[in-house]
């Protein structure tokens, strides 16, 4: 197979948690629980954001390789816990500008709508486990867009393993649009995360697609990164990305 290495830089600006709405009462003390990102790697986790708390993960990325430039932000992420279980979720890459040569053109990518619902918790089942479905909407520029409403459903888990790492991965099924015609694309992912020290943590990983595109083979990429941890309710994130 041939070997294309794509150079990436990924900066994950915020990831606050805003608490409900207070109300006239007396001032209780509130538990923060730590921040549990979906982003910037590719597997999504299985963690659910507390009831009433709103969770933002934005951030930036700069792609290229020897013919192409790729800019894109905010790459924004919207968290709304709804219950115990289940939260809402809005994204969108935001901004994408293009440049090839002397060629450039941006424009504003597709917005995607999905929910996120926890099935079974490590304590009881011994392995964590969420259903994610979801759906982008053609709300894109014209070059940017898929045209479609196109509907992919992960399957995400997440298992504890010896000496303080984690592994995590998902199971995805799309059905996505490309040149007015419909494909059906599968991905796999693996994640190895470990924490560090002083709020610092690392993973690598690695996830493929069974088919890039509707004309295009399967394809695999790996990336690895760093996070750190501010408080309980900030995280920062850098990541790089290497495609084959």
């Amino acid at each position: 197979m041939a070997k294309r290495v794509v150079r990436a830089l990924a900066l994950v600006l915020f990831g606050l948690a805003a608490g409900a709405p207070a109300y006239a009462q007396a001032p209780v003390a509130v538990y923060v629980p730590e921040i549990v990102t979906d982003r910037p790697d590719f597997t999504e986790s299985s963690e659910i954001i507390p009831r009433g708390w709103l969770q933002i993960e934005s951030g930036v990325s700069l792609e290229g390789d020897a013919a192409t430039r790729a800019f894109t932000a905010p790459s924004a992420l919207f968290r709304l816990g709804l219950g115990h279980r289940t939260e809402l979720r809005f994204g969108a890459e935001g901004l994408v500008v293009e440049s090839t040569g002397s060629f450039r053109r941006s424009g504003g990518s597709d917005l995607e709508v999905g929910a996120k619902i926890r099935i079974l918790d490590a304590d009881r089942a011994g392995i964590d486990l969420a259903l994610l479905p979801m759906v982008s909407l053609p709300t894109g520029a014209a070059h940017l867009t898929s045209g479609g409403y196109d509907p992919t459903l992960k399957i995400t888990w997440a298992r504890e393993l010896p000496s303080g790492f984690g592994l995590t991965g998902n199971v995805n099924l799309s059905s996505l649009t490309e040149d007015g015609q419909r494909f059906h694309q599968e991905a796999i992912s693996f994640s190895l995360g470990h924490d560090l020290f002083k709020g610092w943590g690392a993973y690598a990983e690695a996830y493929g697609f069974s088919k890039m595109s509707a004309a295009e083979g399967a394809g695999i990429t790996v990336n690895g990164g760093l996070s750190h941890l501010v408080g309980r309710r900030a995280q920062f994130d850098k990541i790089g990305r290497a495609h084959v």
